[in-house]
């Protein structure tokens, strides 16, 4: 972990030098504006390495955004005017939007969901609503859809094991085995996704053969548990199938007084504002030969406005932090290549 000074000292250099990210990001915006008014708006070209992209509600402004960013993909979550009751011609008008915009649609994201909920009758209604989740994935013609592994409040580790894995091989196998997808749950800590530590995901897996289930890996998660995210991709490194790019700031002042059950003292951050190890992390991806989306989870509010998420486009602030995070992350990664 990086000391407490150091983290201050980079940040400060970034805020007091009066340097926005829009303008650390100018070359990068002017070099993708330039290729529009040139009519090269293709889909970025198709490399052996992981996929910068980002997360985000559909829209046309943002789809544009993140191609004239830098970025290569979105990660797209579900709204009234991006879910599994699109017809056919809402999706192709979808995916032309992307086309135009030159940016690959990388995966969907269904949270929603509670796969093994108690309650039998909310159990089958939340797995019918996953399987339309995965043929939505496949109209739109992306291979994986994130999600988390359900709770069951008050259960055993063994026995929400079970009963997910139960659920995956019996409803949710046979039709990513059709329709050519896979899925795989975000290690976001909550009630509902119990699987968010290492030893429940290895239940999991010790009852699922099937690589069509795998890890949406966050390492901003880990961090705050103070598990080591670079262990746990090694130790899982065939069933990373996604990445959410996102960092974790420990603010130790705060840790000293309240203590790890107190609050206040760890707040997420873009990638390279945190203390997560990224050249390590990346170098694991690499190593596997990791080629799907690693989508910036953008949860930092130093680098955001309050209250726009329902705006059609990113407020500037927001912009900035993508920006940001895209020129830190491509240190590591050749992004967008011609």
């Amino acid at each position: 972990m990086e000391s407490e000074g150091s983290f201050w000292n980079r940040r400060d250099f970034l805020k007091v030098g009066g340097t926005s990210a829009a303008a650390l990001g100018m070359v990068g915006a002017k070099a993708a504006t330039a290729q529009e008014h040139a009519g090269q708006t293709a889909m970025p070209a198709d490399t052996p390495y992981p996929k910068l992209s980002i997360i985000t509600p559909y829209s046309p402004e943002k789809l544009a955004f993140a191609a004239q960013a830098g970025y290569e993909g979105v990660v797209l979550t579900p709204s009234p005017n991006f879910n599994p009751d699109l017809s056919d011609s809402a999706i192709d008008q979808v995916l032309a939007v992307a086309r135009n915009a030159g940016i690959r649609i990388i995966s969907i994201e269904f949270f929603g969901p509670n796969h093994t909920d108690p309650d039998a009758g909310k159990r089958a209604t939340a797995n019918a609503e996953f399987v339309r989740a995965l043929e939505f994935c496949h109209r739109l013609g992306c291979k994986f859809v994130g999600t988390f592994s359900g709770g069951m409040p008050g259960a055993s580790m063994e026995d929400q094991a079970k009963a997910f894995a139960d659920v995956f091989n019996g409803k949710y196998l046979p039709v990513c085995e059709k329709l050519d997808v896979s899925m795989g749950w975000e290690n976001y800590p909550n009630v509902g996704n119990f699987a968010s530590i290492p030893a429940a995901m290895q239940a999991v897996f010790n009852l699922v053969p099937s690589k069509r289930l795998g890890l949406e890996f966050d390492p901003s998660h880990f961090v705050r548990q103070y598990i080591d995210p670079i262990s746990v991709a090694w130790q899982f490194k065939d069933r990373i199938l996604a990445v959410h790019a996102k960092d974790t700031e420990i603010i130790q002042p705060v840790l000293q007084q309240v203590g790890i059950h107190g609050h206040g003292w760890w707040r997420y951050r873009i990638p390279g504002q945190g203390i997560v190890n990224w050249p390590e992390f990346l170098t694991v991806l690499l190593q596997i030969q990791f080629k799907g989306g690693i989508a910036v989870e953008h949860e930092d509010e130093f680098w955001d406005a309050p209250h726009s998420g329902n705006l059609p486009d990113f407020p500037q602030q927001r912009k900035d932090g993508f920006i940001l995070a895209r020129r830190f992350l491509g240190q590591y990664l050749p992004g967008r290549l011609a």
